[in-house]
């Protein structure tokens, strides 16, 4: 039974296990999936701080008419306990602690020294003016990043600011690749008549290396033979998820599926109403694994990584946050969908007249890797929508090129 892109997400989704849980040091945590809240061992700022360079005074509203006799100076990292009278200031430097009883901060700015060291102010100022206040940013106890937070270089900051120095975060699941076909050969290979190099393989490796799953186990390329196929099926299966491409369509050679029933794989579905890539197939390993079949057409093996494998990969790391992300954009032109499914279709960003438009790339179908080359990602033409105008706002997904989004 074909099923919607949504239905298949939602089918598969469930089946996904979550990983272990590991510790690493800071130092190796951009791209990770954290696994608990991290929360604010002390109050941020953990003490009244000077925002600015400036004197440390008790508030009267005469500061403007008062000459502040200058008794000590405070900079970051130390501490002043010294005796204060009325009329009696401190000099303070951005980042120091702000000392009782003093209360505002007069900027440098605007103060004026006497040649007897004396300081006045040439405007009147607010109470508590230029300080940061303890614990207003945070409370000590309150979540700084929530459990399941991809972490990018600006957590390790906030981590590093609370001694976070050793983060739990989720195993990344084991991950093996597999191209069948008999007319495949590998790159470094010549490839002469009807052989084709397998270019599958490689970008679906390239591509788990991006989004963060550097080891993944390359089975190779197996022909069309069942007892070989099978065999290769079974040394993936150790593993946490198995992609294969090529042999999940209807033709003769096409026995993918049967080799998977065989191994005790258990079909979740087998095909999508989505353009590229309909004979997708998804199914459960008898060790709770996740296998993937994808058509061996590249553009669809692209479009199916990052719109339904790449979901799965980031929930079973333990992401609370791994769906597609769009963002909505409008067509330059027309586009039409001929197929009985929602359709991906492949385009890139334009500036024109000061907004960013997608314009759809031609394409000569699903086997088009050069018109593929050519994007910064995919657009939705929705299930049921024959055409879209030029103008529409469109869910455009930026999934290659640079134009990435924080899941990459």
């Amino acid at each position: 039974m074909t099923v919607t892109y949504e239905e298949a997400l939602a089918s598969v989704l469930p089946v996904v296990r979550v990983q272990e849980v590991r510790d690493v040091r800071l130092s190796s945590v951009v791209g990770e999936i954290l696994f608990r809240d991290v929360l604010a061992d002390r109050n941020i700022p953990p003490f009244p701080r000077a925002a600015m360079d400036g004197y440390a005074v008790l508030w009267t509203g005469k500061e403007a008419d008062t000459s502040y006799r200058v008794v000590g100076t405070v900079n970051p990292g130390s501490a002043w306990s010294g005796d204060a009278g009325d009329g009696d200031c401190i000099r303070i430097m951005t980042g120091a602690m702000v000392p009782p009883p003093f209360d505002t901060v007069i900027q440098v700015e605007i103060s004026q020294a006497a040649p007897d060291g004396a300081v006045r102010f040439a405007a009147p100022v607010k109470r508590g003016e230029n300080i940061a206040r303890e614990g207003e940013d945070v409370r000590k106890g309150a979540v700084l990043i929530p459990a399941g937070t991809l972490l990018s270089p600006h957590h390790v900051a906030t981590l590093a600011s609370i001694g976070q120095w050793e983060v739990e975060v989720f195993r990344r699941p084991a991950v093996a690749v597999l191209a069948t076909g008999s007319e495949l050969i590998e790159p470094w290979e010549s490839a002469q008549g009807p052989m084709i190099r397998n270019s599958n393989s490689h970008f679906l490796l390239a591509a788990l290396k991006q989004a963060g799953f550097p080891e993944v186990r390359y089975l190779g390329i197996v022909p069309d033979d069942r007892e070989k196929i099978v065999s290769k099926i079974r040394e993936g299966l150790d593993c946490d998820f198995l992609l294969i491409s090529g042999g999940v369509s209807v033709g003769d050679v096409d026995i993918v599926p049967n080799c998977l029933a065989a191994c005790g794989v258990r079909k979740i579905l087998h095909k999508v109403a989505v353009k590229p890539g309909k004979p997708i197939f998804a199914g459960e390993s008898p060790r709770s694994g996740i296998v993937i079949g994808l058509p061996g057409n590249p553009v669809a093996v692209m479009v199916h990584f990052h719109m339904f494998i790449r979901p799965l990969l980031l929930k079973a790391t333990g992401a609370a946050d791994y769906l597609p992300k769009p963002v909505h954009l409008p067509l330059a032109e027309e586009a039409v969908n001929n197929s009985s499914g929602k359709k991906f279709s492949i385009a890139r960003l334009e500036s024109k007249e000061g907004e960013t438009v997608v314009v759809e790339i031609p394409s000569h179908g699903s086997g088009d890797f050069v018109s593929a080359c050519r994007a910064d990602g995919v657009f939705e033409i929705p299930l049921g929508t024959v055409r879209l105008p030029a103008g529409r706002r469109v869910r455009f997904f930026p999934i290659w090129g640079n134009f990435l989004s924080k899941d990459g």
